[in-house]
């Protein structure tokens, strides 16, 4: 794409070696006394999150330089430093890159790592008083430093994880895999499960259910082929016959999460039937129809060695408009201009910019502009389809100035989205204007464009960018005032993201408990003051309740969604709110069940409720997630 990833290696190095010298107790004094001693601003919270994670910035010569602390009570737990800038999903590579920049730095320094860094992935050195480790985040490459008390919890999570899962073999780790695959498939997908000799089964999600194709004895290799006996079986399991296709069944998609797992788990069964022998002689090919091939890593098989390019192939040449076929333009010297005058103008980022700009480019708004319209649209004198320019606010603040800066490649036109070489050609505009702009003002780096990403150009009052939207390319003139309050929008996310997967992980370690429970053994989450959630087991599968302090004061909009999804509500003679799950189910559908059940449940608790897990007469460690206050 033309454009730099930064990673600040130098910057990382010295906070590392900063961290080694400083004096952990891991509590809330140090916060402040860290954040002093490498030279960031002071820590504090974000927005309106007064009692969750704070953050410091760091300085560090990237886009978001923005460091969050993260514990619970007054214990800290660790420090998350991003030290690369952060290239949109689509180029995750570069982040693969970038964390190989930065740790062949710290090889240099610490030598070779160990491998873990707290919650997540990643290569790790240890040292006496914390764990440093480099991490893939969500956009970015960070740099963690951990509490050895935290380590060592995430260490024993993770080895519980792998246990768990090898525990179930290969037939069920795979049902559990195909079971989730399922669910994350689009309409018009396609799946196609094949095993030696023909047989397979194939997948096909239409818009209200799908449909599963089961291989028939007449269509499969000799070797293979089956009789009355297994045809038996296959029925009983609800597969059906046709006269001249294979056997079939149907699943409406909003059967729900258990009747999926079902779905699945009958599908494996089915395979096994057909003497299947193990999960090693599968392989997989997945696409949605008219578009492109689908990643089949999730499933934990190999994809087919056959190529499913003829698909692409038949759309090439099936191309409804020849104007999409030939080189898409793009006007790179009209946004070289724009871009000039843009760096010259005198920007107040106020409504009066409209006119003065518009007049200063020689454009022609398109109607007369309100006070308070939110987007102001202008005809511009690029030489393209669709010469168009968007002033867009917020209030009476001017946000960014949005223009198309090139043809369309008009993917409505196509039925089944646009084949891969019309998509090239927007790749390749975006090329191509990324090094027009480069010749003008130099390399970029990755960064925020209002709600975007793309390669930025930025100055004290100005940010300059290029961004492909789903049909054009755009040049984006930014308020840089916006970056302050897009990195706001971006810590909170921060703070989300590392919540959820400190629930995640007391989800999983509860769905453990609970499914080992003995029939007609219950156990108990407890929340002190904010309630009690009871797990019963009977011989017909799992059922929870809420006491009478866990379901008080439940705001309308929760109670309506908990009824929507199948609790009953308390009653005279029963006067707490109850839900079930039945058997037969997969270890996700415990996973799922016991975050549904005590959704209810967290939205009551406050920043420093305890969780306590018994069943009969033991206590379960399981760990309260954390909220990121660390009581500074």
């Amino acid at each position: 794409m033309g454009f730099e990833v930064r990673v600040d290696s130098a910057g990382a190095i010295e906070i590392v070696r900063a961290a080694v010298r400083f004096v952990w107790g891991w509590d809330a004094t140090d916060v402040r006394s860290f954040a002093r001693r490498v030279g960031w601003d002071t820590p504090e919270p974000v927005g309106t999150m007064r009692r969750g994670a704070v953050f410091s910035r760091t300085g560090l010569k990237i886009w978001w330089d923005s460091a969050m602390f993260w514990g619970s009570g007054r214990r800290l737990q660790y420090v998350r430093v991003p030290v690369s800038d952060c290239p949109a999903t689509a180029h995750r590579e570069l982040l693969a890159d970038a964390l190989a920049r930065v740790r062949a730095a710290f090889v240099e320094v610490w030598g070779e790592p160990e491998s873990g860094a707290g919650p997540d992935e990643g290569p790790s050195w240890v040292f006496p008083n914390l764990l440093v480790g480099l991490t893939i985040g969500s956009d970015t490459v960070d740099l963690m430093l951990v509490n050895p008390l935290d380590q060592r919890f995430w260490m024993d999570k993770r080895h519980d994880g792998a246990r768990r899962r090898a525990g179930l073999g290969g037939w069920g780790r795979f049902t559990e895999d195909l079971a989730e695959y399922l669910e994350s498939l689009a309409t018009d997908a396609r799946l196609v499960v094949t095993a030696p000799g023909g047989r397979y089964v194939q997948f096909v999600v239409e818009p209200g259910e799908f449909t599963g194709e089961l291989s028939r004895s007449e269509f499969i290799d000799p070797t293979w082929r089956y009789g009355v006996e297994v045809e038996d079986q296959l029925m009983a399991q609800g597969w059906k016959p046709s006269e001249d296709a294979n056997w079939w069944r149907t699943l409406p998609r909003d059967a729900g999460r258990t009747a999926v797992s079902h779905f699945a788990a009958d599908t494996v069964q089915a395979l096994r039937i057909l003497d299947v022998r193990a999960v090693t002689d599968l392989v997989a090919d997945a696409w949605v129809e008219g578009g492109e091939d689908l990643d089949v890593t999730p499933l934990g098989i190999p994809p087919h060695a056959t190529a499913r390019t003829q698909r692409a192939e038949f759309l090439r040449s099936n191309a409804p408009y020849g104007f999409d076929i030939g080189p898409l333009r793009v006007d790179v010297p009209g946004g070289i201009e724009i871009a000039r005058a843009a760096k010259d103008f005198d920007w107040s980022w106020a409504r009066a910019d409209i006119v003065a700009f518009t007049e200063r480019l020689g454009w022609r708004l398109e109607g007369e502009p309100g006070p308070s319209d939110r987007v102001v649209h202008a005809k511009t004198e690029l030489r393209i389809d669709h010469s168009r320019a968007r002033y867009c606010y917020g209030g009476d603040r001017l946000e960014a100035v949005c223009i198309t800066l090139s043809d369309s490649i008009e993917s409505q036109l196509y039925e089944e989205g646009p084949p891969a070489e019309v998509r090239e050609q927007l790749t390749a505009a975006v090329t191509r204007a990324v090094e027009g702009l480069r010749a003008e003002l130099g390399a970029p780096v990755h960064g925020t464009l209002r709600h975007a990403h793309g390669p930025v150009w930025a100055s004290k009052n100005l940010a300059i960018g290029i961004v492909p939207d789903e049909n054009t390319v755009e040049l984006y003139l930014v308020n840089p005032a916006e970056r302050g309050r897009q990195l706001i929008i971006e810590q909170q996310q921060t703070a989300r993201r590392a919540a959820e997967r400190e629930w995640r992980q007391f989800f999983d370690d509860l769905a453990v408990v609970v499914a080992e429970l003995p029939e007609n053994a219950e156990a108990t989450v407890d929340a002190g003051d904010r309630g009690t959630a009871h797990f019963h087991r009977d011989a017909d599968g799992l059922r929870v309740s809420l006491d009478a302090e866990a379901g008080l004061g439940l705001h309308p909009r929760i109670t309506g969604l908990m009824r929507a999804n199948g609790w009953q509500r308390p009653e005279a003679a029963r006067p707490v709110w109850r839900c079930g799950l039945y058997r037969p189910a997969l270890y996700r559908d415990f996973r799922h069940f016991v975050e549904f059940a005590l959704w209810p449940l967290r939205t009551r608790m406050g920043p420093y409720t305890v969780l306590r897990v018994r069943s009969g007469a033991e206590d379960h460690d399981l760990r309260t997630p954390s909220t990121g206050a660390t009581g500074f």
